[in-house]
């Protein structure tokens, strides 16, 4: 091959892989609104927040994830967000949960071993405390996290025979 065919045939590439990008969005976009207008069933995480749909293909399902769950990873000393999450947890040190940077971090790298932890520390006040740790809006809705997880394709039951 030449190097003028290799910049065409790169070329090609490029745009074909932005035009299927492009429609791969709209589709997700299309299941994203089929999830939260179809039936919801449980996550398979017990441990996570949140619902799933099940998109149906022909052969294969691919789960839709709604989870509302996303935690604070950060916040500034002395905010807003600092007085809830120390208020919800009292006379208890926030060090344990959030390491002091120039505000706090989490000490955990998933939401799931941050939440076994608080339900391990503090017991039955550990919602309390993890509802003031969500992320949220402007309105202080916590936000969500949309996933539409492709590489967990499974085959249809009455198709897998």
């Amino acid at each position: 091959m030449s190097v003028a065919a290799d910049v065409d045939r790169g070329l090609e590439i490029k745009k074909l892989i932005a035009d299927l990008a492009t429609e791969l969005a709209a589709i997700e976009d299309r299941l994203v609104k089929a999830g939260l207008e179809g039936d919801q069933v449980e996550l398979e995480d017990p441990d996570r927040e949140g619902r799933q749909f099940l998109a149906r293909g022909t052969a294969q399902i691919v789960p839709v994830l709604f989870t509302a769950d996303l935690l604070t990873q950060s916040f500034a000393y002395g905010s807003i967000v600092h007085g809830k999450i120390q208020a919800a947890l009292g006379e208890r040190s926030i060090g344990t949960f959030y390491r002091r940077v120039s505000g706090f971090a989490s000490q955990f790298e998933s939401g799931k071993k941050f939440r076994a932890h608080a339900a391990e520390m503090l017991g039955k006040d550990a919602p309390q405390f993890i509802s003031a740790c969500l992320r949220r809006d402007k309105e202080g809705t916590p936000k969500s996290q949309i996933r539409i997880e492709w590489d967990r394709a499974a085959a249809l039951p009455e198709v897998a025979s």
